[in-house]
């Protein structure tokens, strides 16, 4: 995972003062690269030390090796000829139509290169033995991922396979209801917040089903439920205006579909499905 990508994913888990200094670094990557620890905090608002503890939170031993760190990343990004100050900053109404397919496409490039690095080949080795033996998979998503799971629920019907993807919420608990210890529920949350997703988490859990989460990185309850999970890392890309208030992310979209393409192809090549 790269280090801008990392700090976009935990940075709700963080502290006020370090959420500060995220929120700089996200929107001007190239500060940290001209400025030193002291000027940095200064441009944060916080002190000195939070500095050093934000670098070490991220595994760096103080703040000249991050610094380092950040100028390589972001010499290799302008290396493929992305614009990372002007590419990470979210879409806004002075963008051209240009500006906006670079930052589209940069984003969500990104989001694909940074979940498939994050997959554990062993865990998803795991995740498709219990699809393949599940009698029956419900796909759990909301909003934009309902789309997801409505098109990953079509793919696996072509191999024959009993998975069952309603959009409405209420079907979705309902079903829940149903399962059994030889099923599994599978969710495509991004925050993995969603109270309808929760509760009907809850109740296929209790009725013995097996709950696997394709969800963002942060803590959450979704992740606290889920058995198994593969991580969607994404940054949050959407523009902040009235029509969007959901702040839909396109990179978050497109690491969804990621997973659930790898799923499909996985399962594919399995032994069951091989004619």
């Amino acid at each position: 995972m790269t280090i801008i990508a990392k700090i976009a994913n935990i940075k709700s888990q963080l502290s006020p003062s370090a959420q500060k200094i995220a929120a700089l670094i996200l929107q001007q990557p190239t500060i940290v690269v001209s400025l030193s620890s002291l000027q940095l905090a200064q441009q944060a608002n916080v002190g000195q030390s939070s500095i050093v503890k934000f670098t070490q939170k991220l595994g760096f031993s103080g703040f000249p090796a991050f610094k380092n760190a950040i100028k390589e990343e972001l010499t290799r990004q302008q290396a493929i000829g992305n614009d990372p100050q002007q590419l990470q900053n979210q879409i806004n109404a002075s963008d051209t139509l240009v500006t906006i397919a670079q930052k589209l496409a940069h984003q969500k490039t990104d989001a694909i290169i940074e979940t498939t690095n994050a997959i554990d080949e062993q865990n998803l080795k795991n995740i498709v033995a219990l699809f393949i033996n599940a009698d029956r998979i419900q796909l759990v998503g909301f909003g934009h991922s309902a789309v997801v799971a409505k098109d990953f629920s079509a793919k696996l019907l072509t191999l024959g396979m009993m998975a069952i993807s309603e959009q409405d919420c209420h079907s979705q608990i309902e079903i829940a209801n149903t399962l059994g210890a030889a099923d599994i529920q599978c969710h495509l949350c991004y925050d993995g917040n969603h109270q309808h997703a929760l509760l009907a988490a809850n109740n296929a859990k209790n009725k013995g089903a097996t709950i696997i989460a394709l969800t963002s990185a942060h803590a959450s309850p979704l992740r606290q439920l889920a058995q198994f999970k593969l991580d969607t890392l994404a940054i949050e890309t959407s523009s902040l205006t009235q029509s969007q208030p959901h702040n839909y992310s396109q990179a978050s979209h497109a690491a969804q579909q990621t997973l659930t393409d790898l799923l499909f192809m996985a399962l594919t090549q399995h032994p069951q499905h091989q004619a």
